[in-house]
C-alpha cells in the first residue's frame, strides 16, 4: 500500500514504529511540542526533530485536526437537527392542549379585556404565520404624514408672510 492511500494521521510505509509512536504521542498533546515530547518519551530533541521533519508531522497534525473539526461540525448539525424535530414536537404538542383549552372556554365568562388579550394574541399568531408585522404601524405612519402636511406657514405673523411674498 503506498502513503496515497494512508490517511495522514496513519503510520506511513517508511516510518519506524518507535517514529510513529511518537507521532501519535505528538498529535495527542494539548499543546504539541518537541522539547516536551522528547522529554517524555526519553528521547534527544535532535531525535524528535529529525522524525517530525521527515514524517511531516505539522501537516499530517493539520489533517488531523481538520478531519476532527469536520467530525464535530456535523454532529452538531445533526444534534441542532435532532433539537429542532424535539422542539417541533413539543410545540405542537403544546399548541394541541392549548387548543382543546380553548374550546373548553365560556366566552360568555370573559370580561372585555380577557376577550381582548385572546383576540389580539390570536391576530398577532395570524399575522406571524402569514410574514406580517405583528404591530400596528398605522399611528406612526399617520404622524408622519401629518408632520409632512402641517401647514409650515401657520405660525409666521402677518409681517413675516408679506415679506415671504415680497
Amino acid at each position: 500500500m503506498s502513503n496515497e492511500n494512508l490517511r495522514p494521521w496513519e503510520r506511513q510505509n517508511n516510518e519506524s514504529e518507535k517514529a510513529f509512536s511518537a507521532f501519535k504521542a505528538y498529535l495527542e498533546m494539548e499543546d504539541r511540542n518537541v522539547t516536551e515530547l522528547a522529554r517524555r518519551l526519553s528521547k534527544s530533541r535532535q531525535l524528535i526533530d529529525k522524525w517530525k521533519q521527515k514524517y511531516n508531522w505539522q501537516e499530517r497534525c493539520i489533517a488531523w485536526d481538520k478531519s476532527l473539526q469536520e467530525i464535530e461540525y456535523k454532529t452538531a448539525v445533526k444534534e441542532r437537527k435532532k433539537m429542532a424535530k424535539r422542539h417541533i414536537a413539543i410545540a405542537m404538542s403544546m399548541q394541541a392542549k392549548a387548543v382543546e383549552a380553548l374550546k373548553k372556554i365560556d366566552v360568555s365568562k370573559l370580561n372585555a379585556s380577557e376577550i381582548i388579550r385572546l383576540f389580539d394574541t390570536a391576530v398577532k399568531i395570524e399575522r406571524l404565520s402569514r410574514g406580517e408585522a405583528t404591530e400596528n404601524q398605522v399611528q406612526e405612519i399617520t404622524q408622519n404624514i401629518n408632520t409632512i402636511t402641517e401647514n409650515p406657514f401657520e405660525n409666521l405673523t402677518r409681517d413675516e408672510l408679506l415679506r415671504l411674498i415680497k
